[in-house]
């Protein structure tokens, strides 16, 4: 995801760019972009680096499983097998450090960085013909499609388009959609026939990079033919009208007939769950950069608004300021957090920056990675950079984890320090 936009504008020309909107909201960007030059030694710091290859250096607990989230005081790893959807991002976020090592000076050489990425990724390259599952871009993408960009793998060329053609394999014409889960349990409900449910969830919309990127790589048009009518189906049943978002709609696959809107991982189904809406503005904003379809852009720009909005109901409580909880409709206390949502989020958020200029969201951006290094990192000690991640925190949910570290939070946090480099931090 991250290693296909490489901003190459120089720091002057960044500033320039600051200026591009001089609208009300934006007029103390001066202060904003000095504000993004410190959190930039906080999101570059070595440590990170450190803890990543303190994980990728050592045996996994099950051999061939990958981290996913943590458990314990000591906040050490669970280990998941290859077909866990989250089994992309750790071999991705040693990627990210590869990455970052061509541009950066790193503590640790670049060689043993890029060597421990290869050896992680080898461990997933089985997934590429898991048609099971919807998370195949989250899976795929950030470890092989990085290997062909940044150094031309064919090999990892190949393993992506594969995927693409499994991904692709769960399309519905009728619906519209891809299918994201072949079932769902819960204590409140079980979705478990396909054949009368068609299960869509918010997160899929970060998952189609991995069909126009098939496009891209195949010159078949049909991978993203699928990918926007994707997006464009989700934008009418996912999206509400104040912008906020569900995070599960179940189609009929016959008629594609919406049969109702739910949250699984959420506080309520009228709630907004802050994970599902920040995958939302991210993918949507995604979806823009391969179309330049401006209903994309339009959507992104509104569910950020709406993300940004709920971050700001607590300007000024000094605690608080910045926090994105895990439902921004959930009670409190208690008053959990999710630093995935929330870097998750500022991802996005930068990515939309960077596609039109205009920098509204970057005060709101700014306050959440201040809250994030303030309040969230992981001790040293810690098989994590960050702590106080949620994964599924509703009350039917058969197995909650909540404040943990989390392996995507970590990813999406590499990401945002990416990010920064290449607008000149």
């Amino acid at each position: 995801m991250g290693t296909s936009e490489v901003i190459t504008a120089t720091l002057l020309g960044q500033q320039s760019a600051f200026r591009v909107n001089e609208s009300a909201p934006n007029r103390a960007l001066g202060n904003i972009h000095d504000e993004l030059q410190k959190l930039s030694h906080e999101f570059l710091d070595y440590r990170a680096a450190e803890s990543i290859m303190k994980v990728a250096t050592r045996p996994a607990t099950v051999d061939g499983y990958f981290p996913h989230r943590t458990t314990g005081e000591k906040l050490s790893y669970v280990y998941e097998p290859p077909e866990w959807w989250t089994s992309g991002f750790f071999p991705g976020s040693i990627w990210r450090l590869y990455e970052r090592s061509l541009k950066r000076n790193l503590s640790i050489p670049s060689q043993d960085i890029l060597q421990a990425a290869l050896e992680w990724q080898k461990k997933l390259e089985s997934q590429q013909y898991n048609t099971t599952t919807h998370d195949l871009g989250f899976m795929i993408m950030p470890a092989f499609y990085s290997h062909y960009k940044l150094l031309g793998s064919a090999t990892s060329r190949e393993i992506v388009i594969n995927a693409a053609k499994s991904l692709s394999s769960r399309w519905n014409e009728t619906v519209g959609c891809l299918r994201s889960w072949d079932e769902c349990y819960t204590k409140r409900f079980r979705f478990n026939d396909p054949d009368t449910d068609f299960l869509v969830i918010a997160d899929n919309m970060m998952n189609l990079d991995l069909l126009y990127v098939g496009s891209e790589l195949t010159g078949d048009s049909e991978f993203a033919r699928r990918a926007t009518l994707h997006a464009t189906t989700s934008l009418k049943h996912l999206v509400r009208p104040d912008n906020s978002t569900y995070h599960l709609v179940n189609y009929n696959p016959q008629t594609g007939a919406v049969k109702g809107q739910y949250t699984v991982q959420g506080y309520a189904d009228d709630s907004c769950w802050s994970r599902g809406q920040a995958w939302a503005l991210y993918g949507y904003a995604t979806a823009y950069r391969f179309t330049k379809n401006k209903l994309f852009l339009d959507a992104s720009i509104r569910l950020s608004k709406y993300f940004c909005s709920r971050v700001n109901e607590n300007l000024g409580d000094k605690d608080n300021e910045g926090a994105v909880f895990w439902d921004f409709d959930a009670p409190r206390p208690p008053a959990l957090l999710d630093t995935s949502a929330a870097m998750i989020a500022c991802s996005g958020m930068l990515l939309l920056y960077k596609l039109t200029g205009q920098a509204q969201f970057l005060p709101t951006v700014t306050k959440i990675m201040s809250h994030v290094i303030e309040k969230a990192r992981a001790p040293s000690t810690a098989d994590t950079i960050l702590a106080h991640a949620t994964v599924n925190n509703n009350r039917h949910a058969e197995n909650p984890v909540r404040d943990t570290g989390l392996v995507y939070a970590d990813y999406y946090f590499l990401e945002v320090g990416n990010r920064l480099i290449d607008m000149g931090f």
